[in-house]
């Protein structure tokens, strides 16, 4: 589980005012917001292969969809390096 802002600085030992905390709570929200808006963009689906018994190629996911969202391209879409 994902710790408040409170817990944070506690956890660093870190004197948390309740100023600290709100900071801290809207400069995660800026970055979600942002993370978000990226991910939209850069979002990309991939075709699906599966191959038969018999060799031919079928292109189904999951869903039984040809295409499917690249998790790699949601997971590497905001770089954590842009949060300092």
């Amino acid at each position: 589980m994902i710790p408040t802002a409170r817990e944070f600085l506690e956890s660093k030992h870190i004197e948390g005012s309740e100023k600290r905390c709100k900071a801290m709570i809207e400069f995660a929200k800026l970055h979600c917001i942002e993370q978000a808006k990226v991910i939209l963009k850069n979002a990309e689906l991939i075709e699906v292969r599966q191959f038969s018994s018999d060799g031919t190629c079928q292109i189904l996911s999951e869903a039984g969809d040809p295409f499917e969202l690249d998790k790699d391209s949601i997971l590497n879409a905001y770089s954590l390096d842009l949060i300092k």
